[in-house]
């Protein structure tokens, strides 16, 4: 369909569903009551799988609810954890390809409902934030409940369920810069006379550009679900349906011609596209399912099932600069104007069953009250892709005018296969209600298999421990240690099959609780992660694994609720991430490539009630990310650091609300980060979104 086609059709469609809303409304006798914006979470379920009160959780985890991330304007799942301690959440600016962050310097793994949803790099259809009630982010080391996984943790996205409740919801147009038209509705309730069935329909459509030049950011989304309740058990299904079509925005850019240009030469606009409109292409389809299901046997036992199955296929196809054959003048002309390019293209099938099921167990012996979980989870992640052959053709970077790409064809790469089987036990161990012991073990069995090639085996055990009290004035000092393991796939130049890395976490703190309207976290940490891959210094063409890596550091974050409608988060991290071992000479004892020491955040909201049903609510809100580093072959390489301001301004008029949402206030042009390879990442720049709602 055309594009002209298809905005006219979006655009009929919103004043027809806007319509149905109004007549919904008129029908009922009150106005709905004015929302409040929940910012002080009080349980989490990422770090122990069962539902754990935070001030009873020893080990560090935030917890970022719904209308916290729509205040702030987060428009993708990295951007929910801006304000997050320790999380570089933009750790490689706008980025289309991924929701790439990094949690204490180190590579986390997303997880969506306590499943895994990410296996490596993929570039599946990101996770779509409106479809979201909460995310969780674990830091460190969690391969006791989750199995294979990074050191850098867990983001637990938590979606929408159905609500047992009248019927009702909200319709919503958004309009923004870069010509961002997106209709988004939200409908649940209670579906039959005798309220043991509950339904939500989530969606949206968007058309939408970006700041890179020709490049679409446009979305389908749809989501329903299904819940039913019995007398001890309960089932919900949950389905989603996302199409995006878009390309990646990060063109590299080459640092000369950027964060380094000569003084009296150009600088390329973070805008510039390098690409080809007709070559460009990032346009994936995922399907899933997922079922979730609890029952309660009696008072003191109890049964959890989840089961995802999930379908994706994505093509992709990106040309960029070569900047890599040499960093510091990749020009192939006397004028320095024009670069070769690399042509890239994937196009993965990929399918993945995951669950984990699990018993709980609540029982005491003597003066102590046990929460016992034993469980058994399982995953099969395969994949068959197929490789893109095409011929690039330099570009002028100053005037890119793309011509004479050709795509030679598609070369079928072997079949992938990941399988996981883990089996885990945790006891909680609560004494006087006022001290808690978590003690936990896992065995795992994983296997990879690439086609052609044997099959590779791995067996790990992890443990955890965790001990936390409050000892008065709601103040819990805690302490913790925690491990993890990850199958690195492949084998060695001379046949030998790699080891998993490893990673194992002390981390001591305080989590300060006063009242339930604040909570502060302090935490110290330490993190060492072995057997990273490294060059062999004997033979260029191997990779052994020699490597280290030891990330330590502090963080505090606090969460506030206080009276007059007033809202206040901050956090603060110091991390020094430092390469330890390395056959890399220049790399030991320095800063971790691409990670900055420092972040900084504080979020403030305040409302004014206007009259009894109208209110006017603002927010104002900071960010701060120190510089990072890139040291390799191609040099040393400095990005400096950035501050940026995020702004809301609301009113609400009965069941009608009108929020305009500017992330990047001053639209200020930064990279992260800048590499030692010859490329920059750019920033995210000023984005203006406004959105009307109506609820019903």
């Amino acid at each position: 369909m055309p594009a002209l086609s298809r905005r006219s059709s979006l655009l009929l469609l919103v004043p027809t569903l806007l319509a149905s809303a109004m007549a919904h409304a008129q029908d009922s006798s009150a106005a709905r009551t004015l929302d409040a914006v929940s910012v002080v979470a009080d349980r989490a379920s990422t770090a122990t799988k069962t539902d754990t009160p935070l001030t009873q959780t020893p080990q560090a985890i935030s917890v970022v609810t719904r209308e916290l991330f729509t205040d702030r304007g987060a428009r993708n799942l990295q951007e929910t954890l801006r304000y997050s301690a320790g999380v570089t959440a933009d750790a490689y600016g706008l980025d289309t390809r991924s929701d790439g962050s990094t949690v204490r310097g180190l590579d986390p793994v997303q997880y969506l409902d306590g499943l895994r949803r990410s296996y490596g790099f993929n570039p599946l259809a990101r996770t779509e934030v409106y479809g979201l009630e909460r995310v969780e982010v674990l830091r460190g080391p969690s391969s006791v409940l989750y199995g294979a996984g990074a050191t850098g943790g867990i983001i637990n996205a938590i979606t929408k369920r159905p609500t047992f409740g009248d019927l009702g919801g909200e319709v919503a147009l958004q309009l923004g810069n870069f010509d961002r038209r997106q209709f988004q509705g939200d409908v649940a309730g209670t579906l039959n006379d005798a309220g043991t069935l509950a339904g939500r329909f989530v969606g949206l459509v968007r058309e939408s550009g970006m700041q890179t030049d020709t490049i679409d950011d446009d979305r389908v989304y749809l989501a329903p679900s299904i819940s039913w309740q019995g007398e001890r058990s309960t089932l919900t299904v949950l389905a989603s349906y996302q199409h995006d079509k878009t390309a990646s925005s990060q063109q590299f850019l080459p640092v000369v011609a950027t964060l380094n240009a000569p003084a009296g030469s150009p600088r390329l606009d973070p805008s510039t596209f390098l690409g080809d409109r007709d070559f460009d292409k990032l346009d994936s389809r995922v399907y899933s399912v997922t079922a979730l299901f609890d029952h309660s046997f009696s008072d003191s036992i109890s049964l959890r099932s989840a089961v995802r199955y999930l379908d994706g296929k994505t093509e992709f196809r990106e040309l960029y600069p070569d900047t890599y054959s040499n960093p510091l003048d990749p020009f192939i002309d006397a004028d320095k104007r024009v670069l070769n390019r690399n042509a890239y293209g994937v196009r993965p099938d990929v399918r993945s069953l995951t669950s984990d099921n699990a018993v709980q167990f609540d029982f005491a012996t003597g003066a102590f009250q046990h929460l016992l979980l034993a469980g058994v989870d399982y995953s099969d992640y395969r994949e068959k892709s197929w490789n893109l052959d095409a011929t690039p053709t330099p570009i002028d970077i100053y005037n890119p005018i793309s011509t004479g790409v050709t795509i030679n064809g598609w070369d079928r790469l072997p079949d992938q296969q990941t399988t996981q089987l883990g089996v885990y036990l945790q006891d909680q161990i609560r004494w006087a209600d006022r001290v808690s012991l978590v003690l936990g073990a896992r065995r795992d069995h994983a296997r990879s298999k690439t086609e052609g090639l044997p099959s590779q085996t791995d067996n790990a055990t992890t443990y955890r421990a965790g001990l936390i009290g409050e000892i008065g004035a709601g103040v819990s000092p805690y302490i913790s240690y925690s491990e993890s393991f990850l199958p690195v796939t492949g084998q060695d130049l001379y046949g030998r099959a790699f080891k998993p890395m490893q990673g194992d976490q002390w981390e001591g703190g305080i989590k300060w609780q006063p009242a339930s309207n604040m909570l502060v976290t302090l935490a110290a940490y330490r993190i060492t992660e072995t057997n990273r891959q490294t060059n062999d210094p004997d033979n260029v063409l191997n990779v052994i694994q020699t490597g280290e890596i030891e990330s330590k550091g502090v963080e505090v974050e606090g969460q506030f609720q206080f009276a007059h409608d007033i809202t206040l988060t901050a956090a603060y991290s110091r991390n020094k991430a430092e390469v330890t071992k390395s056959n890399f000479a220049m790399e030991v004892n320095q800063r971790l490539n691409d990670t900055p020491q420092e972040l900084a955040s504080v979020w403030l909201g305040k409302a004014f009630q206007l009259v009894d049903d109208a209110r006017l609510r603002l927010g104002i809100g900071g960010r701060y990310v120190g510089n990072t580093q890139s040291l390799g072959y191609g040099g040393f390489i400095r990005t400096p650091s950035y501050t940026l301001v995020d702004a809301l301004a609301e009113v609400q008029v009965t069941d009608w609300t009108m929020a305009l949402n500017i992330t990047n206030l001053g639209d200020k042009k930064y990279f992260a980060p800048c590499r030692n390879f010859g490329d920059c990442f750019t920033g995210n720049p000023r984005t203006v979104t406004g959105t009307i709602s109506y609820r019903f």
